[in-house]
């Protein structure tokens, strides 16, 4: 049977992670193909990495953390980053992992349907605090946390075993060394005669993932855990039982004086750091550091021991040591001014980096062009090295990469294509050890077994100038943090020889343009002389040059007249080109009312000789001169935004300077006049002034704003503001030229000063508008409808706008505050009511389920019983009435007596079998009942769900009419199912549906339709199953369809999804009985809740009213619809239809197979599909052992209720198969082990297990079982699991299914039904083998 593919959001985890206090998120693990909308850098043509997908209010409330991860995942770079997306290893488990310690937190991860992976976090034990043992009460059991997994605590040999039942699997070599060491040669003596106290720090050590080290007794003998056991290395396990000073021979006094401080005090010491090396296996030393403090085990106020927890600070010390020596490297590199001082300083300060761990080998080659064999490619010329003596073979003074073979010219010659270093490696011979001979090694003086090549280009574009070979720490594996600090340096390396190569390149430049210079200056002179000699000739060609200024000049007479006017003149003021031009001639240019004003300045130039004068001039129409912009100016008008084009009707602005000559006799000989057309200068001078009032209106309507305004600098100092941005603030106005004040160091909350130093660094870089929400220090009070006062952290929305000055640069940004504080309180408010809701929710299923469980549960143990009963009853009678047909009689004497006992008894066995009967009847009653009720209870609370799956249609309408078929023949009436021709011209073999409310509304229908037919005189049940592509009407029905309610048309637990016009399928159903009918009156009152026909009808046939309700809900919930026809005397017809959907090909083919796999591929019929074969009384026979095939040979019965468990084995016995009984998960896991699938006795085909069981419960037992199936453990094929419990939700059978269980049947059942459901599992089992 196929399910749909369930979502993220199906998982059920999210409300489990939401209400977990740890930190937790989630990543996608399949890459997409879409552009990223955060991570600006990465490119989208590229897949697009993991990103998180979801964190949980743990995560999200903690700002440090939540900062960290979002960081993190933008990065997508570094340990912890390596360790999430690093994919497991296949067979691994996906539910387990190593953990990982970032944020002084540990982490573990696991995988989801191998597309998301879980981050957790796990809380850290604090060991600040003084030890204390555990209470006197549980000291006597100390040992009960170690323990074989797989036996008692006790081995048979006496000894302890130290096996914590939760050990991952990696550790249990670690701790089968613990079980292995010959304790009794040390101070400790054997594990049996350790005290309880030592027992249990000894048990929590082994369990912390933390390097931790315990000191015991006065001898101060050393016991550590796994964790530690790594950082002793080869050592290990010779350090188990040694005394403190055979375990740190060198800091031993400095840890004796720790111990003796802190047993002083009777708490923890303050931490320590000290650097040492591991040994490897391999006889290498690792370099580590390490912080550790001592804690004492205080007991009665007696100290016992010392605890040693130990922090792994190697990574932090390293980056320090580097990041220095880059720091230093870049100080020098700086100061050179060419290339060939940029190697010799290179060389310096590597050789003076101290210490010189890092750099134990350098060799140094500049790289050109081979001058002297072009063709052959590059040479590299040595330019220093650091550990090589001369004349060693490693470092040839020059390298021909074209045809050269010495030292690692292939190596070079490979780094010159490539953009990272390249790793050279002794073990794959890329470093020949050869070459290593001989050498002065630096640092720790080990020889290398790995370096690297660095090529060294100022861009990525350009060429490799320089080629630098460093030998890798041998102390320190190459690692992602040794990777980083290459990668580093390389960059250092590339960013300071591109400055000096522009540097050079600028040096040159300037020598070129000194001698440029010069050849200028000697040009000049030359000019020079040329010019004075041409002198003269300039003055002859002035009235020539007078033509090309834009400046209109003229000279006129005493008299007015223009004698000389250039063609500026004339295009300024527009008069004729004539000469002379009469002073008229000018003067009807001039417009009328400023013709006063030049006559009053050429009177006024009588007296002075220089007059200056503004007036205006019209130009023609036909002017053929527009106002023209002056190219090259300054920009100033275009970057004020003012508008110079607006239409002055050819009225131009004209500036005019006159000066007079006068004669010897004092008379004006002759005037020049220059004028200047300021028509622009006087547009911008009244566009300026508009702007300006604009500006004044704007800052007025900016102090009536609702929303706080602000001009600022980019170090945060205030320029100007509002009112409201001062009162959000809750500051003071002041004078800002007087004081200089910056609120968003003063006002914003320290939570998200740092969100707001990105977004103004992102202002800075991006050059865009940027926005934020911020918190400010004050409080934002409003009053509610019912005059309640609201207080809350006032929340604004800020916007950042960048000012640049003309150049382009930013100088300030301004903006705005948006107060946002309603609408995040009423956001808060309501989350609030959506996590009560959800609690609400969570308590209603609760409720639900533990209801079901507590009424199904006895039901079942009744009805098998009544079964049992019955059966054996059945046999009794077939005895006695074959040996009553046979007369055997003692003796004729007594043979009328015998005979009417033997009647007596054979009535006596037919009331109880019909007792028993009514008993089954009853219960089956008493399960509907309870069924409505539930049903009921999950559709006022919307928990009732709609889960299509793919089945076929007459297969679930069968199984109705099965459950059925006994009771109709037992109360003589003739049940009948009829499959329409409208179904079968359809050719539907499976559709997408919900089989469990299928089936609820025909059980419904037809226990309405027996209970109401049994006592007639003509007993006719019939179910017509029909399809149709339409909605059914009363047209194409005999019933009259209820209206559909709209707003109960879908509760499902996702959106509502639309079926396809051409997919979609209307599944019909008719139920027709001829029981006694109904009047008008009554069927009006039928489909409500609680309410039945009339009120006899309770006292004369039971029920609670609900059924029919019921199955109105569940058909409208289907986009369906049902109604009823029927007269009294007639009998009545029921019909319902659904909607439905033609399954994919894919699911019909697995379908298919499915029903294959247990014989259960049913074809429609045309016709009657079945019918009862006869009538009368009808019992259920007693289980056989024919009823169970060959292939079921043993079961283990997994079963927590005793009546159940003892009248199933019973069943099952009889039926023909061993059984064996288990209370609990355990005990099955237990009973297994003596299974012929793990080597035992028990022949196991099947387990039927319990789902709710004390200990361990079932779902939790098959996820074990599966597991150790997966790994080998079990032999065979896979263990048939059928799921048996009184939980009937479907939610709840898929969570079984996904545990690993084949299958689920659901309590109360009978033994028939048990049986063909493990017949069918079985088979199938047996099909996918």
């Amino acid at each position: 049977m196929m399910y749909p593919p369930m979502r993220l959001s199906d998982l059920g985890i999210l409300t489990f992670l939401d209400s977990d206090p740890r930190p937790t998120f989630i990543i996608t693990s399949t890459p997409v193909d879409t552009p990223v909308k955060v991570a600006a850098q990465v490119s989208v043509d590229s897949p697009q990495p993991l990103q998180p997908a979801y964190l949980n209010p743990a995560l999200r409330n903690n700002p440090v953390l939540h900062e960290s991860i979002i960081e993190l995942s933008r990065v997508r770079h570094g340990p912890f980053w390596d360790w999430i997306t690093t994919p497991r290893a296949p067979g691994t488990d996906a539910g387990t992992s190593r953990s990982f310690l970032f944020e002084d937190l540990y982490w573990t991860r696991f995988t989801v349907r191998d597309e998301w992976v879980v981050v957790s976090s796990n809380d850290q034990q604090s060991w600040d605090v003084t030890f204390r043992p555990p209470s006197s009460h549980n000291r006597g059991n100390s040992n009960s946390l170690l323990h074989d997994p797989t036996g008692p605590a006790i081995s048979s040999d006496g000894n302890h075993g130290w096996i914590p039942s939760d050990f991952m699997p990696e550790q249990e070599s670690f701790v089968h060394v613990i079980n292995i060491f010959d304790w009794a040669a040390t101070p400790l003596g054997p594990l049996s005669h350790w005290p309880p106290l030592l027992q249990q720090t000894f048990n929590q050590v082994l369990v912390d993932s933390r390097p931790i080290v315990i000191y015991w007794g006065t001898k101060l003998t050393t016991l550590y855990n796994e964790a530690f056991s790594k950082l002793c290395g080869s050592k290990h396990p010779a350090l188990l039982g040694k005394s403190v000073e055979d375990a740190w021979p060198d800091f031993c006094e400095k840890i004796k004086l720790a111990m003796s401080t802190t047993s002083s005090k009777q708490r923890a010491g303050d931490e320590d750091e000290w650097r040492f090396f591991v040994g490897k296996a391999d006889g290498r030393s690792e370099e580590k550091y390490l912080k550790w403090s001592i804690i004492p085990i205080i007991d009665r106020n007696r100290c016992l021991g010392f605890i040693q927890p130990i922090q792994d600070t190697t990574s932090m010390r390293l980056w320090e040591r580097r990041t220095k020596m880059l720091i230093d490297l870049g100080d020098m590199l700086v100061t050179a001014r060419d290339v060939k001082s940029f190697w010799v300083k290179l060389i310096q300060e590597l050789e003076a980096c101290q210490p010189t761990y890092d750099i134990p080998l350098a060799i140094l080659y500049s790289v050109e062009d081979d001058s002297f064999t072009p063709s052959m490619g590059k040479a590299c010329q040595l330019e220093g090295c650091l550990g090589v003596p001369n004349g060693h073979p490693i470092a040839p003074p020059r390298l021909q990469l074209g045809k050269s073979s010495q030292g690692l010219s292939a190596s070079f010659k490979k780094a010159l294509l490539s953009q990272t270093p390249l790793l050279l490696r002794t073990k794959d011979g890329s470093l020949p050890e050869s070459l290593l001979d001989g050498l002065h090694w630096r640092g720790f003086e080990d020889p290398c077994r790995e370096a690297v090549i660095c090529p060294i280009r100022p861009t990525k574009e350009e060429r490799v100038l320089g080629l630098l070979l460093l030998g890798l720490n041998p102390r320190r594996p190459y690692d992602n943090d040794y990777r980083q600090y290459i990668s580093l340096l390389g960059q250092k390396l590339t960013t300071t020889l591109a400055s000096t190569v522009l540097l050079e390149e600028e040096a040159r430049r300037g020598r070129n343009i000194a001698e440029q210079a010069a050849y200028d200056q000697a040009m000049l002179k030359e000019k020079l002389t040329m010019q004075t000699k041409e002198a003269t000739e300039s003055v002859q060609k002035f009235q020539q040059i007078a033509e090309f200024i834009p400046v209109g000049m003229c000279f006129g007479n005493h008299r007015g007249n223009i004698q000389f006017a250039n063609d500026a003149w004339h295009r300024i003021t527009g008069a004729r080109q004539v000469n002379p031009l009469n002073p008229e001639g000018f003067l009807s240019c001039v417009i009328e009312e400023d013709k006063p004003n030049v006559q009053r300045a050429y009177e006024e130039l009588q007296r002075t000789l220089t007059v200056t004068i503004e007036f205006r001039v019209r130009r023609p129409k036909e002017d053929n001169y527009p106002l023209q912009h002056p190219i090259g100016s300054s920009p100033s008008f275009e970057k004020a935004g003012l508008d110079l084009e607006a239409d002055d009707e050819g009225v131009r602005h004209v500036l005019g300077s006159l000066k007079a000559e006068r004669g010897l006799d004092g008379t004006i000989n002759q005037v020049l006049a220059c004028l200047t057309d300021v028509t622009l200068h006087k547009k911008a001078a009244e566009e300026a002034i508009r702007k300006a009032q604009q500006a004044e209106n704007l800052k007025r309507m900016a102090e009536l704003a609702t929303v706080g305004m602000y001009d600022m600098a980019l170090d945060g100092r205030l320029l100007g503001a509002n009112n409201v941005f001062f009162e959000m603030c809750g500051l003071d106005r002041v004078d800002l030229s007087q004081v200089a004040i910056k609120p968003f160091e003063t006002c914003v909350v320290d939570e998200d000063v740092a969100a707001l130093e990105k977004t103004l660094v992102r202002l800075v870089e991006e050059g865009k508008s940027q926005t934020a929400e911020l918190r400010l220090k004050t409080q934002w009070v409003e009053t509610d409808t019912d005059g309640k006062q609201i207080s809350a952290p006032r929340w604004v929305l800020a916007t950042f706008m960048p000012v640049s000055n003309s150049e382009g640069v930013i100088q300030t940004f301004t903006g705005c505050l948006s107060d946002v504080s309603l609408q995040k309180w009423q956001f808060e408010k309501e989350r609030e009511r959506k996590d009560e809701a959800i609690e609400s929710k969570r308590q209603q299923e609760n409720f639900v389920d533990m209801t079901s469980h507590e009424m199904r549960n006895p039901l079942s143990a009744i009805i098998q019983c009544a079964d049992a009963v019955i059966g054996c009853l059945t046999k009794a009678q077939e005895l006695v009435d074959t040996r009553l047909a046979q007369h055997e009689l003692p003796n004729p004497q007594t043979a009328a007596s015998s005979t009417g006992f033997y009647r007596e008894a054979v009535q006596l066995l037919k009331d109880s079998i019909e007792n028993a009967e009514t008993i089954i009847a009853c219960a089956q009653h008493q399960k509907r009942i309870v069924d409505d009720i539930l049903t009921m209870s999950k559709l006022d609370s919307n928990l009732l769900s709609i889960t299509p799956i793919t089945v076929n249609p007459i297969h679930i309408a069968q199984e109705a009419y099965k459950m059925f078929e006994v009771e109709a023949r037992r109360v003589d009436i003739d049940l009948t199912m009829v499959v329409d021709r409208s179904y079968t011209e359809l050719n539907i073999e499976f559709l997408d549906l919900d089989p469990s409310r299928l089936k609820q509304i025909l059980i419904n229908l037809l226990t309405n339709a027996l209970k109401f037919t049994k006592n007639g005189q003509e007993r006719n049940v019939s179910i017509t199953m029909s399809a149709s592509k339409t909605r059914p009407d009363a047209r194409s029905s005999s019933v009259q369809f209820i209206p559909r309610a709209v707003e109960l048309a879908w509760q499902g637990d996702g959106p509502f999804l639309p079926v396809p016009e051409e997919n979609r399928v209307y599944l019909m159903f008719e139920v027709k009985d001829t029981g006694q009918g109904l009047t008008a009156e009554e069927k009006s009152s039928l489909f409500q809740r609680f309410v039945q026909a009339n009120s006899k009808t309770h006292v004369k046939y039971g029920g609670s009213g609900l059924g029919l309700f019921i199955s109105r809900r569940l058909t409208e919930m289907q986009n369906g619809a049902i109604g009823v026809a029927s007269s009294p005397g007639q009998g009545s017809t029921f019909a319902f239809y659904i909607e439905t959907q033609m399954p994919s090909e894919e699911a019909t083919r697995e379908a298919r197979s499915a029903a294959e796999a247990v014989g259960h591929i049913l074809k429609a019929p045309s016709g009657t599909f079945g019918r009862g074969t006869g009538k009368g009384p009808f019992t259920m026979p007693k289980p056989t052992k024919k009823l169970l095939g060959p292939q079921i040979e043993g079961v283990l019965l997994v079963e927590d209720n005793l009546i159940n468990q003892q009248i199933t084995r019973r069943d099952l016995v009889t039926s023909g198969c061993a059984v064996e009984v288990a209370n609990h998960g355990v005990e099955a896991l237990e009973k297994l082990e003596k299974t012929n699938r793990a080597g035992g006795q028990f022949p196991l085909s099947l387990i039927l297990m319990d789902i709710e069981m004390p200990i361990q419960d079932g779902l939790t037992c098959t996820r074990k079982i599966r597991e150790l199936e997966q790994s080998g453990h079990f032999k065979g094929p896979r263990i048939p699991i059928i799921a048996v419990s009184a939980n009937a939700r479907m939610e709840q059978i898929m969570e079984a299914k996904g545990a690993g269980c084949d299958d689920v049947l659901v309590k109360p059942f009978r033994i028939p039904e048990l049986i063909e459901k493990m017949m069918t599992v079985t088979k199938l089992a047996e099909r996918v083998g």
